[in-house]
């Protein structure tokens, strides 16, 4: 195997002392190890990390969230929200499968509600998702 004569062979190398020294200086070598910290799982730190993200959301949904308990009543507003909107359809947050047939009880009243006071939303269908 032919090696280029110019590389470095670690082996065969000398120290160089004052780009250790450089080094020392650079990276702190001859610090004092930093204080012992406690240990934490990934699903700790991933929790605080991803807590602090959020989706952005459309303004045409953040104007509806300000006038959900109107138009859907405390009770239902507590259980649900709106998420999205996405091809003319309010897709709709619940976070309990129960409220789901009480909120498709309501859907046609809700609908005439949203095309009437929101025209310029355009909403055609009310979709439900149960939220995570």
């Amino acid at each position: 195997m032919w090696l280029n004569s110019a590389m470095e062979q670690p082996r065969n190398s000398k120290r160089n002392q004052d780009r250790w020294d450089i080094d020392r200086v650079r990276y702190k070598l001859n610090q004092p190890l930093s204080p012992k910290r406690d240990v934490k799982s990934m699903n700790d730190i991933l929790k605080d990390v991803v807590g602090g993200l959020e989706q952005p959301v459309q303004e045409s949904v953040l104007i509806l969230r300000k006038s959900w308990a109107k138009l859907v009543g405390a009770q239902i507003a507590k259980h649900s929200e709106p998420g999205f909107i996405k091809d003319f359809a309010l897709y709709i947050f619940v976070d309990h499968p129960g409220w789901m047939p009480e909120l498709e009880r309501h859907k046609r009243a809700l609908l005439i509600k949203l095309q009437s006071g929101y025209r310029e939303m355009r909403i055609r269908h009310i979709r439900f998702q149960l939220k995570h």
